[in-house]
């Protein structure tokens, strides 16, 4: 339904309810802007005017009652009272001219006014926006702010772990590195009895052969001498006693020699045992120290205040 339709249609609704007819009650029953509210209530109170001049028809038992002349007396009447109403009427005219006049520029300065507070509306409204979007990005940056700080003090505790953790490391390094030092002493000294060992078990070796050689001279010649058997027999007990303290002596010689042998293969597990751990050692140290550098490489500059 166009604007005109409604403002009459609403016009007409409330002069039927006894409700004052004006722009602003139109305007309400209509739903429609000011200025259309003005023109076209304006045009709806001109055509009830022109329909309110049709000169009504004259009652049944009036025109059988009446004359020719009681028509033209009533004629002349109705002339009187239309030009009578018609003064009334321009009159009403002029005033309501000029107060639609000003009710169109009142309803033209409504709608600037409408405009204008669309348009403040507008511009709050964005103000708003604005004030929350930098809210929420000075939020998010005191939120960023406290995550490096709080990854700042992470990275400085890590950074301290990893330093105590690194000389942990470099003094079990010197430990081990210690612990080698003395199983290569103790290897050498272990060397050193074998060898001692080993020499006086040849020079044993060989007192025991030279013992044999006059055992069986002694031998060779109790046989051939009879009758220094008594003798012989002495020389005998006497070679036997000595063969067997050489052969005591040779017995110990023997578990001296294999006691050093453990003893350098001892020496020799913990030299390897050292070993593996010195590198292991080291293999952590590096492993440490790269991590230092890499904690070093991504520590955030602090930032002020």
């Amino acid at each position: 339904m166009r604007d005109k339709e409604r403002v009459f249609q609403a016009a007409d609704e409330l002069a039927g309810e006894g409700t004052p007819v004006t722009v602003t009650t139109v305007r309400e029953r209509a739903g429609c802007s000011n200025a259309a509210a003005t023109r076209y209530l304006r045009e709806w109170r001109e055509e009830r005017r022109a329909q309110e001049q049709v000169l009504p028809e004259l009652p049944a038992s009036v025109t059988a009652l009446v004359t020719r002349g009681v028509e033209n007396l009533w004629g002349a009447a109705v002339q009187a009272a239309r030009a009578e109403h018609e003064q009334e009427a321009a009159a009403a005219d002029e005033a309501l001219t000029a107060v639609v006049g000003e009710a169109d520029a009142l309803a033209a300065r409504v709608d600037e006014a409408d405009a204008e507070l669309a348009q403040l509306r507008a511009v709050l409204e964005s103000a708003r926006e604005h004030a929350r979007a930098a809210q929420e990005e000075r939020a998010e940056t005191e939120r960023q702010r406290a995550d490096a700080a709080a990854a700042s003090a992470r990275l400085e505790a890590d950074l301290a772990a990893a330093r105590a953790e690194l000389e942990t490391v470099r003094a079990e390094l010197a430990e081990q590195r210690a612990a080698t030092v003395t199983a290569d002493r103790a290897r050498a000294d272990a060397e050193a009895a074998r060898a001692q060992a080993e020499g006086v078990a040849v020079g044993l070796r060989e007192s025991l052969t030279d013992v044999r050689s006059a055992l069986e001279a002694a031998r060779a010649e109790a046989a051939a001498a009879a009758q220094a058997r008594g003798a012989a027999e002495r020389a005998r007990a006497t070679a036997d006693a000595a063969v067997a303290r050489l052969e005591g002596e040779l017995g110990a010689a023997r578990d001296a020699l294999e006691h050093a042998r453990q003893q350098a293969a001892r020496a020799d597990e913990v030299r390897a045992t050292a070993l593996a751990a010195q590198a292991q050692a080291e293999g952590v140290a590096a492993g440490l120290r790269e991590a230092l550098r890499e904690a070093r490489a991504t520590d955030p500059a602090p930032t002020a205040g």
